[in-house]
């Protein structure tokens, strides 16, 4: 079972109040001798948790790659803006590509590197968020397949997750990639093998 908390990108909201009476006024920050804490927070945090696994023609296991995600800039606000506008983008699928860059919130890293041609990929159903439990947040799974016959790449070392609206046979840019994953070694997908992804997004308020 693959422990999804040790790994985490956490995404911070931060709430503050201010209070106006004719003139603005200021709480002094102690009161006799106790410290009182004039901004307190509340952080969103939000988990990405990826597993990648290849399957060879008989079905057996032959390799599996899984570490934490890195959400982009242009997640973050995809993220924002979903909170208060249905009609944003959701997530629509993934791509894969061979490049090594490291993961970057902007910036080079912060989309496919070097992509693998036709291997964008939609999601393979709906997702739907699962209750983790009470005070544990919920996790919402986007998959990915890539059966036999899809992308032959003996160098697979990247997949991004995407907005764009339908996906198509393309890169990818910034402004379309929500998170993205480096693996720590590629992947040698055959004709006869098949790919699946697990991006497993957790939300939890703290």
């Amino acid at each position: 079972m693959i422990d999804a908390d040790k790994s985490d990108d956490r995404l911070g909201i931060t709430d503050s109040v201010t209070s106006r009476l004719g003139k603005l006024t200021r709480k002094p920050p102690f009161v006799g001798r106790r410290n009182r804490r004039r901004h307190p927070t509340e952080k969103v945090g939000i988990t990405g948790f990826v597993v990648v696994r290849l399957f060879g023609p008989d079905g057996q296991l032959k390799q599996v790659e899984q570490g934490a995600n890195l959400v982009t800039d242009y997640g973050d606000e995809h993220i924002a803006k979903r909170m208060f506008d249905d009609a944003f983008d959701i997530v629509t699928g993934m791509r894969l590509g061979t490049g090594a860059t490291a993961a970057a919130k902007a910036g080079a890293g912060a989309a496919i590197v070097t992509y693998i041609a036709a291997s964008q990929e939609a999601l393979d159903g709906v997702p739907v968020a699962v209750d983790l439990g009470a005070g544990l947040g919920y996790r919402t799974p986007h998959i990915c397949t890539w059966i036999a016959g899809d992308v032959t790449n003996a160098a697979i070392a990247e997949v991004a997750l995407t907005d764009e609206t339908p996906i198509t046979d393309v890169a990818g840019v910034v402004g379309d990639t929500v998170a993205r994953f480096v693996f720590a070694s590629t992947i040698d997908k055959q004709a006869d093998d098949s790919l699946a992804v697990t991006w497993n997004v957790d939300f939890l308020g703290a």
